[in-house]
């Protein structure tokens, strides 16, 4: 049974709501709650409700990615470990199968899991499982993991992701109206002018 998240776009709630699609939600405020009612999240982007689902033990599969960062996420995850980018809408049926109740989502459980239990935090953890010294805060003994690179590489990517949520919101506002761009720039700077 789908579960789907519009964010903001109250016209999509309403169109799949038509559809038949009964648990259908705009803007919520507990994601958490809803990973933990379901069994696999499938996305198009890849930043922090990837981050969340892993810490929540949701395996995780990218599918009908955005551009650019969307499809530099999957790649990412995908090469970590961490999720499923399915590329071929025939895949998806047996991918999720997959995920619900094989091998692939044991392990997707295992490694989002273990991201977020080694240490106080999945900056920590990641460092942790890329070789580097601990952090004071980290547990003394660390499990060492392979594909250390790919961890950090989707470290790096899931940061990038972060930071687009400040400057998509201003490429946007510049390419729209010029003046809103820089009420957009002064609000961020701080500086109350």
């Amino acid at each position: 049974m789908p579960v789907v998240v519009c964010g903001r776009n109250e016209a999509l709630v309403e169109e799949l709501r038509g559809d038949g699609i009964e648990h259908t939600f705009g803007w919520v405020d507990d994601m958490p709650g809803l990973m933990h009612a379901c069994d696999v999240l499938v996305q198009n982007a890849g930043g922090l409700t990837s981050l969340e689902a892993l810490a929540a033990g949701l395996p995780v599969a990218s599918y009908r990615c955005i551009p650019g960062h969307g499809q530099t996420n999957a790649d990412a995850l995908e090469e970590a470990g961490l999720a499923a980018w399915i590329r071929d809408p025939a895949d998806l049926g047996p991918v999720l199968a997959e995920l619900l109740h094989g091998p692939r989502g044991r392990a997707q459980r295992a490694v989002g899991l273990d991201l977020h239990r080694l240490a106080p935090g999945p900056v920590t953890a990641i460092a942790a499982r890329t070789g580097q010294q601990p952090t004071p805060h980290a547990q003394p003994a660390v499990r060492r993991f392979p594909g250390q690179r790919r961890i950090a590489l989707t470290a790096v990517t899931m940061a990038a992701t972060a930071c687009l949520g400040v400057a998509a919101p201003l490429a946007y506002a510049y390419n729209e109206t010029p003046a809103r761009f820089t009420a957009v720039a002064h609000y961020l700077d701080g500086d109350g002018r």
